[in-house]
């Protein structure tokens, strides 16, 4: 649990962040500012932990820059979704909504993201859940700065085609084909309409190969539409089950490997239960939102090349009998004053935290397998995989 000196000294960073520094870089990278001291936060590490993780973050980031021109309506925020050049233009304008609300971000949150020309729930999947992660953060932290800027990235990382298949009007299955998502998944593994679409190897920035091939694209919408969502509950447990099994299960046995995408994926599932549990009251608006957690997951199992899934790599000896608990690895990640090697990595330590909150979550359910995947990472992660540069440990790819 986070001190009180901790709280303050985050909301200190987060508003010299927010008011300094852009969300998206000119090179397409984003300011992971905000993300890291959240998680930071999360974790319950020290003042000092968060100071230093800023100081050594900020030279990597950009400042502001002015945008064309301002965005004062509903009109024009549509009109430049996807435009990094009103980055700033709309994080005025939600500063200035927020206002219009007297403070009250869930409502800001919930106007725009599922009301207006372009509801904003279609971004916010963009870059596998980037703008879901920091939505999810400011409504556990209480913090109206996070939701501003989860609005702000899902118009400006706008991915028109991911609308598109949200929106997409064929009918539904009929009841009898409805599967659940990992079965799903194992007929998409021998789908031959996926063959040869990711040309330039994985990675999830190559997805506009899947939105440019018609035959992709009509396969993700079938699989999509054979999704099973008469229990958006259960729907949810299963879909935090894959997440942990593509994350930790996808590799060649005895190599293991963690996927930067895939691991993005359980995190996507923890903030789609949050937004769940504390923003969506409306059925259809619970249902939008798994449907596009749903198709993330679709996304970034082609685009990372459709490994094998095998849950025994969850299985051995040493997790069997590994008896400490949740706090012994927070423990271990609080010993390590360092901001070197997976200490130093945002990204796992976010993943770590993750499995600990779909742990609370669903334990009843499925067990030790959060706490054994927690442990994997642990102790055989050491870099992130499936970005694509040569020689890099590849998952248990079908090629």
């Amino acid at each position: 649990m986070a001190t009180r000196d901790s709280r303050s000294v985050f909301d200190s960073l987060l508003a010299q962040t927010h008011v300094q520094y852009a969300l998206l870089l000119p090179d397409d990278r984003h300011n992971e500012i905000p993300s890291a001291l959240a998680t930071l936060l999360f974790l319950g590490e020290a003042p000092e932990t968060l100071q230093t993780a800023y100081n050594i973050m900020k030279d990597d980031t950009a400042p502001w820059e002015p945008s064309p021109m301002s965005i004062a309506d509903e009109e024009t925020k549509s009109r430049f979704l996807g435009d990094i050049r009103f980055q700033r233009a709309f994080m005025t304008f939600f500063s200035m909504e927020n206002g219009r609300y007297a403070g009250n971000s869930k409502a800001l949150a919930i106007s725009h993201l599922f009301m207006g020309n372009a509801p904003l729930i279609y971004g916010l999947f963009s870059d596998i859940g980037r703008p879901l992660t920091l939505l999810s953060d400011g409504i556990e932290l209480r913090t109206a700065i996070l939701v501003m800027e989860s609005l702000t990235l899902s118009a400006v990382d706008w991915m028109e085609p991911m609308r598109e298949l949200l929106t997409d009007p064929q009918p539904a299955v009929p009841s009898n084909e409805y599967l659940p998502p990992e079965d799903i998944l194992g007929r998409i593994a021998y789908d031959g309409r996926f063959s040869g679409v990711m040309k330039a190897g994985p990675g999830f920035h190559g997805v506009w190969h899947v939105f440019s091939n018609p035959t992709a694209k009509a396969a993700i919408v079938e699989y999509m539409r054979r999704l099973d969502t008469r229990d958006l509950a259960l729907l949810l447990q299963q879909m935090s089950a894959l997440s942990v099994l593509l994350l930790c299960a996808t590799h060649k046995p005895g190599q293991p490997a963690f996927d930067s995408f895939l691991g993005r994926l359980p995190t996507c599932v923890n903030s789609t239960r949050v937004i769940l549990e504390n923003l969506v009251e409306e059925e259809s608006h619970k249902m939008l939102l798994l449907r596009g957690l749903w198709l993330v997951m679709l996304l970034a199992y082609v685009t990372q090349l459709r490994p094998v899934i095998d849950g025994k790599l969850l299985v051995s000896e040493e997790l069997a009998g590994e008896s400490r608990s949740w706090e012994a690895i927070y423990d271990q990640l609080r010993s390590q004053a360092t901001t070197e090697g997976k200490y130093g990595d945002f990204q796992f330590l976010r993943t770590v935290r993750t499995l600990r909150e779909l742990s609370k979550a669903y334990d009843s359910v499925h067990g030790r397998l959060y706490f054994h995947a927690a442990w994997k990472l642990m102790n055989q992660w050491r870099e992130w995989t499936g970005l694509g540069p040569s020689r890099e440990v590849m998952l248990n790819i079908r090629l």
